[in-house]
């Protein structure tokens, strides 16, 4: 999970407590600014978690204040005395909120965002995911410069449309069945990738020492493959919906360097809080 999608529900879930709390408190009669009291915990953990601690400590002093004006009419009507412990309770309880909500967040955007910089697996494949890709033919052409060797990168782009008419369960066990099934079709030495752009399943295979000829091979294979899984599990592609691409290193430096664009482009999407991990080049 990315920390954005962490965000989300930490919103979702922390805005229906107070809701539900505010709502019990509300049903029991409970004094309408203790109600609003309640419900002053929204912005402070929104700030905190926009922020991190300087946010939540700050909306923790603005909800201070606002909860002071609250009592303000009470406090000169009856004096100031029946009313500190009540303040200083209620100013405590956001400035703690705020303070460790805002640390606690800070700390899981550094976490998530650290694995996010690390995931190199695709959650639906069990393949390796875009992010590999970049560092796998970096490391790739950086041992063809030193060595002089060759390397070949293939890819299949399968149309995302027949698969998406799925049910959601048939749609993540195909796919799952696909990673098992080309996970264990390549040499140990080989890696396979998936992907999702706009409208294509990517599937990538990384091939040390292999040439033209055995790229030419591998990209019949795999395509040949696709195909048969596909028509197996009753998906029928129209002539040419698989596009196949082969392409070797360093006779075809231009071309991986706008594939590897391409899947920077993925990688961004699917880890748009970490850094990057690599230059595409």
């Amino acid at each position: 999970m990315s920390y954005t999608q962490a965000r989300r529900l930490l919103v979702a879930v922390g805005l229906g407590v107070l809701g539900v709390l505010a709502l019990a408190m509300y049903a029991r009669r409970v004094e309408t600014v203790e109600v609003i009291a309640v419900l002053l915990f929204v912005p402070v953990f929104l700030a905190l978690l926009r922020w991190d601690l300087a946010g939540g400590v700050a909306a923790a002093a603005v909800a201070s204040v606002v909860y002071i004006a609250m009592r303000a009419s009470a406090i000169d009507a009856v004096g100031a005395s029946r009313f500190t412990g009540l303040i200083v309770a209620r100013s405590i309880g956001y400035l703690v909120f705020g303070a460790l909500g805002g640390w606690a967040n800070g700390y899981l955007r550094a976490s998530l965002t650290k694995l996010d910089l690390y995931d190199q697996i695709d959650d639906l494949t069990g393949l390796f995911n875009a992010r590999y890709f970049m560092l796998g033919t970096d490391f790739e052409m950086a041992r063809a410069r030193r060595y002089h060797s060759i390397f070949a990168v293939v890819v299949v782009d399968v149309p995302a449309a027949p698969l998406e008419r799925l049910a959601r369960r048939a749609h993540v066990r195909l796919l799952r069945e696909l990673g098992r099934l080309l996970g264990g079709s390549v040499r140990e030495v080989d890696r396979m990738v998936h992907s999702l752009s706009d409208e294509h399943h990517r599937l990538a295979a990384i091939l040390p020492e292999t040439g033209p000829e055995g790229a030419r091979v591998f990209s019949v294979r795999l395509a040949d493959r696709m195909a048969d899984f596909l028509r197996g599990r009753g998906i029928g592609l129209d002539a040419g919906a698989l596009r196949v691409l082969a392409l070797t290193y360093p006779d075809d430096e231009d071309a991986l360097a706008e594939l590897r664009r391409e899947f920077a482009t993925i990688d961004h999407v699917e880890h748009p809080e970490a850094p990057e991990p690599t230059r595409a080049s």
